[in-house]
Formats: C-alpha cells, structure tokens, sequence
C-alpha cells in the first residue's frame, strides 16, 4: 500500500514528544524524536479507558489506495531527481494542485531548522522496477506516507480489536459522526469524508478527500492539526465493546 511510512509527520517538530510520557501531554505530541529521526509512535491512554491508543485512519489505507497505489507507481517510473518531481506534477492531466501542497510541506520540512533528508521522502538510488508497488514504495513511498498518514485523517482511538473490530477496512463513522457534531474538524475535510462515505470506491471522491486533507498541510507546519482524541466509553449495548463517549 502506498506510504507506509507511519512515523512520517514526526519530521515536524509540532508533532514531537514535548512531555513525560505518558501523562500530561496533548494529542499532537505523537512521536519521539531519536538518534535524529522520528522514532515510534507516542501512544497514550484513551481518555475514559484505561487501554492505549493508535494511529487510527478516518478514511482506511485500502481506500486511498484506490488513487495513491497508481499514482505512486506512475511517479517511481517517472522521477529519478527533485527536478522531475516537480515536472511530474506539474504535468498532470487534470492537474492536481494537491499533490503540489504536498510537495510544498515535503520542501518546508527539508529546510532549516528541520533539514530533513531527502532520503526520507525520496530513494533515487534504488533503479526503477517497472510496475512493481514495493519498489515504487521504497523509492517515493516516503512522500505518499504524508498524504497516507495525515495527521487531519487520523484518530487516536481504540484498535479495533476493542471496538468489536470496527471499523475495519470502512471508514470510521463513528469518530466521523463525533467529530462533526463537536465541530472538531475542518470542515472541508468532513465534507470530504462525508463524500466518501457515500461513494467509498469512486476515485472522484477520494481524491477531493486527498486535496482537502493536503490543503491543510501548510497550516501545520504553523499549528498542529488532526490527531484527534476525546473520551471513549464502553457500549452499553455490546459488553467489552468502547464507543466515543
């Protein structure tokens, strides 16, 4: 699957461990920073429960992959440098000015004060395998982990496991209906998200999910943003089964 770079965003520092785990501390202090590169995932307690939290997707990987594992092939085969990267999308058709924001906050994050390497996004020194996913990933997979791991697309909920093995490879309603009833959201992004609830294998709407999940990127670069977190409870209806509460 494209981007299975999970720790990707913590190459921002606003997403850095700041505090002693695993309390006090918010739902942006995500990664540990080691040895000069992000490390595992800061999991926390889930506020009303006493398990640890995930990285879990709103919108699943299997459905973004329905328009990243293509496209992420299709740039592998044909970038070799920064250069064509930026011809490549810059010869969309139809454009997609998404994959520019995205391209943007890569460049932002290998700047000063971050300098982040390019290796972590790009590997051109692995040769092109012609239509092959595992190589494209370990040649471009770390730029399609900033689209697949959007902070914006990701709870920290329950696993599965503790939500009666919901939501599986669907998207998370559930966290979908608390978030836009709170108003925790960016509104474009639910809108998005709504859209691919009712649509989930159309293209179409995943990639207006992608482009509103991306234009968010600048801003976070400013402000953390996504990681949501809030309290969970156990279903009164489903023993062992938590709900957000």
């Amino acid at each position: 699957m494209a981007g299975n770079t999970d720790n990707i965003h913590g190459w921002n520092p606003l997403y850095r461990d700041r505090d002693p785990y695993p309390l006090p501390g918010n739902n942006f202090d995500s990664f540990l920073f080691n040895y000069g590169r992000p490390g595992n995932f800061n999991y926390r307690l889930v506020a009303g429960t006493n398990v640890l939290d995930h990285q879990g997707h709103i919108v699943p990987q299997n459905i973004l992959n329905i328009v990243l594992d293509p496209l992420m092939i299709t740039m592998s085969e044909a970038c070799n440098n920064a250069g064509d990267v930026v011809n490549f999308i810059n010869n969309q058709i139809p454009h997609r000015p998404w994959l520019q924001q995205v391209l943007n906050y890569v460049t932002a994050l290998q700047a000063p004060p971050v300098a982040a390497p390019e290796a972590a996004f790009f590997n051109w020194g692995m040769p092109v395998i012609l239509n092959d996913a595992a190589n494209a990933e370990t040649r471009v997979g770390g730029f399609f982990s900033i689209m697949t791991w959007n902070p914006v697309n990701i709870c920290r909920a329950p696993v599965d496991a503790q939500r009666g093995n919901y939501p599986g490879n669907t998207v998370d309603v559930q966290v979908f209906t608390y978030l836009d009833a709170n108003n925790l959201a960016d509104p474009a992004c639910l809108i998005a998200i709504q859209n691919v609830i009712n649509n989930p294998n159309n293209a179409a709407a995943i990639e207006a999910f992608l482009s509103a999940c991306s234009a968010t990127l600048a801003a976070q670069l400013i402000a953390g943003a996504g990681f949501y977190a809030f309290p969970w409870q156990a279903n009164p209806l489903a023993p062992g089964v938590l709900i957000p509460a």
